[in-house]
């Protein structure tokens, strides 16, 4: 009798703790947004699209049809980085390369990104400088105090998309 209560109070602490991941993820935000990575379904439900500009040196500006199928989204956008790489924003980034990356986005989608997340969300702070100078929103909120959903995630993201229904 012991062991079946605990069982179902573990079971209902689970229940709720998955509640409430699943109401803090509100607005829909989804990461790792770029041309090749499709995962339709879950951006028409997304509030908030971060979008990778020149993923594997494959640069937005190449894809117009890409460009205008996010834009009838009519989606919240930002920017996720430049080219995505593995802790990308603790390295040092040259403003060319910044700049670069906003020009992207902005000739494809006719404007400016006022959001940006850096990827795995690690950014230092001679970066975030860099940032908040350009005039963009950091978001750097970790997974756990607002849950969001990978465009088609790999490894230990993919069980977390699920968690979340996304």
């Amino acid at each position: 009798m012991k062991r079946k209560l605990t069982s179902l109070l573990i079971v209902a602490i689970g229940i709720i703790y998955v509640l409430m991941l699943i109401s803090s993820r509100n607005p829909l935000i989804v990461d790792d947004v770029y041309q090749t990575n499709t995962c339709d379904g879950l951006l028409e439900k997304a509030d908030v699209l971060y979008i990778i500009p020149n993923f594997e040196n494959n640069s937005i500006n190449n894809n117009e049809d890409w460009c205008a199928k996010i834009k009838s989204l009519n989606k919240t956008i930002g920017l996720h980085g430049i080219k995505h790489s593995y802790h990308e924003f603790e390295k040092e980034i040259h403003d060319e390369e910044l700049v670069l990356a906003i020009k992207e986005f902005e000739n494809c989608f006719e404007e400016k990104p006022t959001l940006f997340r850096p990827p795995y969300n690690r950014i230092n702070e001679e970066n975030e400088e860099k940032i908040l100078k350009l005039n963009l929103t950091l978001y750097k909120k970790k997974f756990i105090a607002h849950p969001y959903c990978h465009c088609n995630p790999k490894s230990f993201m993919k069980p977390l998309n699920w968690i979340l229904f996304c």
